[in-house]
């Protein structure tokens, strides 16, 4: 690749200016940097695990389209954002986790990041109708409680984001606790 390259924590390799990604890393889940503009056409070679692509607002709409249509047919979520990206922590994505850490609690309410993140009511029949959000919780991801019949959410004050679509077709409420 030579000399005057960038290479982030995950192995994507941009140009030295970070203008220009010129390999994917072959991950399940890739952030373009922030501050990149387009995609090489062949960056995205050898990459057979790669399932969410993100590209950051810096990419014109022409680049975007150009990503799209080079990356592989393994992308199933692809997604140009619109505003500088956000910490993993505060994403209502639900893709940015690790599988393998994430905890159930005894309502069948999954949760990542060390407790952080609220993914989703797995089991929605245990929850009843209220239901606490612990202290410390900072994101609700979208669509959290889709599956509960108005169910009333009491959060702490902790809380950063709370995702969209948040509840189903019965609705529910949220309380913010002091």
């Amino acid at each position: 690749m030579g000399v005057d390259v960038w290479t982030d924590e995950f192995g994507g390799v941009y140009t030295a200016d970070k203008k220009k990604v010129l390999r994917v890393p072959n991950v399940k889940r890739y952030r373009v940097a922030e501050g990149c503009e387009r995609v090489d056409e062949n960056a995205f070679e050898g990459c057979s695990l790669l399932e969410v692509l993100y590209v950051p607002e810096s990419f014109s709409e022409q680049a975007a389209e150009e990503a799209f249509q080079n990356m592989p047919s393994t992308v199933t979520n692809f997604c140009h954002w619109d505003r500088p990206y956000v910490d993993e922590v505060y994403d209502v994505n639900e893709f940015w986790l690790d599988e393998a850490q994430t905890e159930m609690d005894e309502f069948g309410v999954v949760y990542a990041n060390d407790g952080k993140r609220l993914i989703e009511a797995a089991k929605p029949g245990l929850i009843g109708r209220d239901y606490e959000v612990p202290d410390g919780v900072l994101t609700i991801c979208d669509g959290a409680f889709r599956f509960c019949d108005q169910v009333v959410l009491s959060v702490p004050r902790s809380i950063k984001v709370i995702g969209d679509y948040l509840f189903g077709e019965e609705g529910g409420k949220i309380v913010i606790r002091d």
